[in-house]
């Protein structure tokens, strides 16, 4: 039986546009491609779709175009939407990306959807207790009217038995570290960036402080994505450096999001922690060869054949 997902947050919709980076000011102009994807988290719950898990989005979206946009993408996709709620009058948060496809580079302009607190209901308490696993992106800690719903997670996950997969972000840097640990208390698999690290290790860098913090959270595993590179999954039952795979970038947009679905797919799976590492990686290997996210995130068979193409011998059938 397939395993299932929920995902906490808001639903993010992008704007994409084509650009040439960097922006200047007085240097205008025109974009040959314009486009609306579902962005954020949604770029997760579609990959985590096509890899074969039961998806649930647990959060809000706006009442608003972009939102009915989002809501008619995941219903299509067989996610389960019933526990979204939608505030009267209220915004989706709306990303533009600018992607230079020769740079193989973006940048986002974002800006939260705006509306009612956003509360933890029984249809919430009972997704999170049929869920095999939990993943919250780090910018739903950041964002204010999902507060209640955070803190009745957090409080919800001491009694449940699901994994819980925290992806820290760009943003979480706007909050106390004491906050950030609080969660963190909840949290058994931790996927960050180099340039992540400091907003968890009060202002650390490098795998060493990945090690300390492990000294503090001993039943957590870390896994630290360097792009190219591959990934260092660190844990108490010691470190594996996965190498990544070589392919030619086009779009480095979502590529995180996808990579997270991948290894909570393998993770739930029953594979070992850098064989995880491998299917992530040729996840977001999959990822950034194609322009786009969302909708266009690589599926099963995407992941398999670069699997394959390196000689992995390993089988995502299951």
């Amino acid at each position: 039986m397939a395993k299932r997902l929920v995902t906490v947050g808001d639903l993010v919709v992008d704007i994409v546009m084509d650009a040439r980076l960097p922006i200047q000011a007085g240097r205008h102009q025109t974009a040959e491609r314009l486009h609306f994807e579902a962005g954020g988290a949604c770029t997760t719950i579609l990959a985590a779709r096509g890899m074969g898990l039961h998806v649930a989005a647990l959060g809000t979206v706006g009442d608003d175009m972009q939102g009915r946009f989002l809501r008619d993408i995941l219903r299509d996709a067989a996610v389960d939407t019933s526990a979204l709620i939608i505030p009267p009058g209220s915004s989706t948060t709306t990303v533009i990306a600018l992607t230079d496809l020769e740079q193989g580079d973006h940048v986002f302009l974002g800006h939260y959807g705006v509306g009612a607190d956003i509360p933890f209901m029984q249809p919430a308490r009972d997704l999170l207790a049929r869920a095999d696993a939990v993943f919250i992106p780090g910018y739903t800690l950041v964002e204010d009217r999902l507060a209640v719903l955070v803190t009745g997670v957090l409080d919800s996950l001491e009694r449940a038995e699901a994994r819980v997969y925290f992806d820290v972000g760009p943003f979480l840097g706007q909050l106390p570290l004491a906050q950030v640990e609080q969660t963190l208390n909840a949290v058994d698999v931790l996927l960050l960036t180099e340039d992540e690290i400091p907003f968890v290790t009060a202002g650390g860098s490098g795998a060493a402080a990945c090690r300390a913090l492990l000294g503090r959270f001993p039943a957590l595993t870390i896994v630290l994505k360097l792009a190219a590179a591959g990934c260092h999954i660190m844990s108490g039952a010691g470190d594996a450096r996965i190498p990544g795979f070589a392919v030619k970038v086009v779009d480095t947009v979502g590529a995180g999001d996808a990579f997270a679905a991948a290894y909570i797919w393998a993770d739930l799976n029953g594979h070992s922690r850098p064989e995880c590492g491998t299917i992530a990686n040729a996840m977001g290997a999959a990822s950034v060869a194609r322009a786009g996210a969302g909708r266009k995130a690589p599926s099963r068979a995407d992941v398999q054949a670069i699997l394959d193409r390196q000689k992995t011998g390993i089988n995502l059938s299951c």
